[in-house]
């Protein structure tokens, strides 16, 4: 997740590729997942609907959180001329800047105004938020009947995740759905000063190579983290922690059979994470004013950082190379720390939703079937047009063209991710390494569990408000954990942390048991 985020949003990341478990079998849509690689995805969806004839003409409106591009509704024109001919339909995409969306979301649910598809997620317009207020329609049934291509290419046992009390209400968009954490690493440097990547098998092992690193290069950081980081959707589960949002204290130690809810930050795998910031703070590893900085977007463009820790999935070289590889795709390293790790947080981290006020819901999902199953409509919307925004260099490799006016290139974001053209050859291919990666991950042993907070909201607001006093200084190293923490979790207690845990703990159980086999 997120999860893959760009900007101020948590990457997905990685050069991983897992054991050949490729999926197979029918689901219970009856249906066999697909392998087809985007030309044949093209060439399988080159006819045109015979049905779009029968159906009135309709124009959906979908919201993404995104960046303003020049040439959008040039690409858009082309977008439309397919789904017109397939389903009858045109496409009105609204892309709203990523740090105002969530709010501008909730205005636009809350005035009723008529949208047909909508981002939403876990870190940006709260899904379950949006599901207990009504905002979203159940698309349980819709989707079985029109997402005929979102079921061939999503694992069946990740569709547990949205559930909310059995019922769908968002779609997943297919990417790599399990999060496997590490290391982005600069291979200059890592040659420079005569580090080997493969004998680090966790944070600690850095330690040695980022010393080096931050006397060295004193015009450089050694470690990228800013005040507003989410660390724990990067290296989570390395610590062998799942937690469910980071303004929440519980979390769930992943090698507990029993699912016990504790305390974060009384746990000692992140107390000890947050002791090993501190030690890389005060070596000079981490920058002195990180813990106030929220934007590293033209640092990281401009090179200054060595290494940082990300999520990672097989497009990490093409995806990284201008921050962590001197533009060279073969110059980015990664380090993993742990598999591949799905669950419900690592799913919900990118949905796409039909609000209740939409008026042609049928067609919104007809449409989004299209970005699952049309590759030439997916790499519209990633990409922009051939010859104009990118140039095609083999079957499935482009070449983006430099200030073009187009480049979106956050497939994460919508559809299905591995309809995408590769960036470099050093890419593998989506088919089969992405499904290989999603079948292969290790599932969660709650998922599909999603926290309502509906009955501790205070408590959960005010357990929120002491983890952001101390937050920034925690994760960034310059609060030192051993006096720090201690007054953390008083400031807890005295805001009902008790209580939220308890329920919580409550609510796992009752779903455990609900979903006993």
């Amino acid at each position: 997740m997120k999860t893959r985020k760009m900007k101020s949003i948590p990457l997905a990341l990685t050069t991983i590729l897992l054991g050949s478990m490729m999926l197979a079998g029918c689901s219970k849509t009856g249906v066999n997942p697909s392998t087809a690689s985007p030309d044949a995805a093209m060439k399988e969806t080159a006819a045109p609907s015979a049905e779009a004839k029968k159906l009135d003409p309709v124009t959906l409106k979908w919201y993404l959180p995104q960046g303003a591009f020049p040439d959008a509704k040039a690409v858009f024109t082309e977008m439309n001329k397919i789904t017109k001919e397939k389903i009858n339909a045109e496409i009105n995409i609204e892309f709203v800047d990523w740090g105002n969306y969530d709010q501008k979301m909730q205005a636009v649910l809350a005035s009723g105004e008529n949208v047909d598809l909508m981002f939403t997620s876990n870190w940006t317009n709260d899904y379950v938020s949006a599901v207990n207020k009504g905002a979203y329609l159940d698309i349980t049934d819709q989707l079985k009947k029109y997402g005929t291509n979102i079921l061939k290419q999503v694992p069946e046992k990740a569709w547990e995740a949205p559930k909310i009390n059995g019922k769908l209400y968002g779609i997943i968009n297919t990417q790599v759905l399990a999060r496997t954490p590490g290391m982005l690493i600069n291979k200059t440097y890592a040659d420079k000063y005569g580090f080997d990547p493969s004998k680090a098998k966790k944070l600690e092992d850095l330690t040695p190579f980022l010393e080096k690193v931050a006397a060295g290069e004193k015009d450089k950081y050694a470690f990228r983290v800013k005040g507003n980081d989410d660390q724990l959707s990067y290296i989570g589960s390395a610590l062998g922690i799942e937690y469910f949002a980071d303004t929440n204290p519980g979390v769930l130690l992943i090698n507990d059979k029993d699912t016990k809810v504790v305390n974060l930050f009384e746990t000692k795998e992140y107390v000890n994470f947050l002791k090993l910031m501190h030690e890389w703070y005060q070596k000079g590893i981490i920058r002195k004013d990180a813990s106030t900085i929220t934007d590293l977007d033209a640092d990281e463009k401009a090179g200054k950082y060595i290494t940082r820790t990300a999520v990672m999935n097989p497009d990490v070289p093409a995806n990284q190379a201008d921050r962590y590889g001197n533009g060279k795709p073969e110059n980015v390293l990664t380090v993993q720390f742990s598999p591949p790790y799905m669950s419900t947080g690592s799913i919900i981290g990118t949905l796409t939703a039909i609000p209740r006020t939409s008026k042609n819901p049928e067609r919104a999902m007809m449409f989004y079937d299209l970005m699952y199953s049309d590759a030439k409509l997916f790499n519209l919307m990633n990409y922009g047009i051939e010859d104009k925004h990118y140039k095609k260099t083999g079957e499935d490799l482009i070449e983006m063209i430099p200030n073009s006016g187009y480049n979106v290139a956050s497939g994460w974001e919508y559809g299905n991710m591995f309809n995408s053209y590769r960036t470099s050859p050093l890419q593998p291919k989506w088919f089969p390494a992405g499904p290989d990666m999603n079948n292969a991950a290790i599932s969660s042993k709650v998922l599909g569990f999603s926290f309502d907070p509906s009955k501790v909201k205070s408590e959960l607001a005010q357990c929120a408000s002491a983890i952001s006093e101390f937050k920034a200084g925690l994760i960034t190293g310059s609060l030192d954990p051993d006096t720090t923490l201690p007054k953390l979790n008083e400031k807890l207690k005295k805001a009902g942390m008790d209580k939220l845990l308890a329920e919580m703990q409550t609510q796992i159980d009752a779903w455990k048991a609900a979903n006993k086999k």
